[in-house]
């Protein structure tokens, strides 16, 4: 496989022009570059904090531009085979390039997209770790501190880099909307797009925050629309709409049924690994959900079971041992509760995989987005 695809899944490599990846990469490099060296000139400390933006989205696996781009290649090539079938003679498309570039500025904008939710996640978590190493807050709270700061004061400045590095970030994502050349109704609906999924995202976000706090007990259909909300709006719909809209052809009715199927179960894979996954393949400390009081799919199933009042008392504590972690994924598993998220993910793909199978032209790479998602580790 082109290693500008081996960090995306392989499946859905057959589906994606390497090139088009290459040269997302190459632009999600650039931006940080040049933003970074032009904060040098007045504010070192920001240069700093655009190189640690740079790094982060040259580590992204690139998932959700992944999708953007196998959905646009397919759209694409269809739609240039039926053009060479219905004419020996074919005129070039003046508007083609621009909608090409449209599509890898959309790309560049949903990853993007990605870290600034992943900033302020981080700082709405009381995250230090990301992708197994210190993240930006730790990194900027350590960097750019006094000698002598404590700990508190470096958490402090940290969280508030963190903030401002997600502000910069989303700030560039729409920049990436404003750079296309498009007709005005197709930037309309990008940027509306844009906006309703920044609403469901920051409402699952909110609920995701007050279910933690459990001022009173969600029933699992909330905590399955949360989940939905929170991550699948801009990880599965955001991408596939995106890809459609700006080569101007159909949107399926049946699509918003497997973006919502796909990006429920990808949530929940989300979840399911924060929890019992590979610590060294998540690139996440484990303890984290339990430490931060989640209520997820996994919470919610628990809440109904005789075990539920041990796995509770220690949900949300910041002194939580490592044995006592332990102890909660024990119980976890003995009360069903993985189990029964386990099937509620099967539950959604086998939604999406039925949607999929019926989606004519889009077929083929709706079926690889979520074979995809079925082998996910991290």
């Amino acid at each position: 496989m082109p290693e500008a695809l081996r960090v995306a899944s392989p499946r859905i490599a057959d589906f994606v022009d390497v090139d088009g990846v290459t040269e997302v990469r190459r632009r999600l490099a650039q931006i940080p570059r040049e933003q970074g060296r032009r904060a040098a000139a007045y504010s070192p400390e920001l240069a700093q904090i655009w190189g640690v933006i740079g790094e982060n989205l040259v580590e992204g696996k690139l998932v959700r531009p992944a999708i953007l781009l196998a959905v646009a290649d397919t759209v694409s090539a269809a739609s240039d085979t039926s053009a060479t079938s219905n004419t020996a003679d074919i005129t070039p498309d003046p508007a083609h390039d621009a909608r090409r570039e449209a599509v890898l500025e959309l790309a560049v904008a949903v990853e993007m997209l990605h870290l600034a939710f992943l900033l302020h996640d981080d700082v709405i978590d009381h995250d230090t770790v990301r992708r197994g190493r210190p993240n930006l807050i730790a990194r900027i709270g350590r960097e750019i501190t006094a000698e002598g700061a404590s700990d508190a004061e470096r958490r402090a400045v940290g969280e508030a880099a963190g903030i401002l590095a997600g502000d910069l970030v989303l700030s560039q994502a729409h920049q990436c909307l404003a750079r296309i050349d498009a007709p005005a109704d197709v930037r309309r609906r990008l940027l509306e797009l844009l906006q309703e999924t920044l609403q469901h995202s920051v409402a699952g976000e909110l609920a995701d925050v007050g279910y933690s706090l459990r001022a009173h007990r969600p029933s699992l259909a909330d905590v399955l629309t949360m989940s939905q909300s929170k991550t699948g709006a801009y990880t599965v719909r955001l991408p596939l709409l995106w890809a459609l809209i700006a080569l101007e052809a159909d949107v399926p009715d049946e699509l918003e049924d497997f973006a919502a199927a796909l990006g429920l179960a990808f949530q929940l894979q989300d979840d399911l690994l924060g929890l019992f996954g590979d610590p060294a393949l998540v690139g996440k400390d484990p303890v984290s959900d339990i430490r931060e009081g989640k209520y997820t799919a996994v919470m919610a199933h628990a809440s109904s079971t005789p075990e539920w009042a041990e796995i509770s008392s220690h949900l949300g504590r910041a002194d939580i041992t490592p044995d006592d972690a332990a102890r909660v994924l024990a119980l976890l598993e003995s009360s069903g509760a993985r189990a029964a998220a386990q099937d509620d993910l099967e539950r959604a793909l086998t939604d999406a995989r039925r949607i999929a199978d019926e989606a004519g032209a889009l077929r083929g790479v709706l079926q690889a987005l979520v074979a995809a998602l079925t082998e996910r580790r991290s």
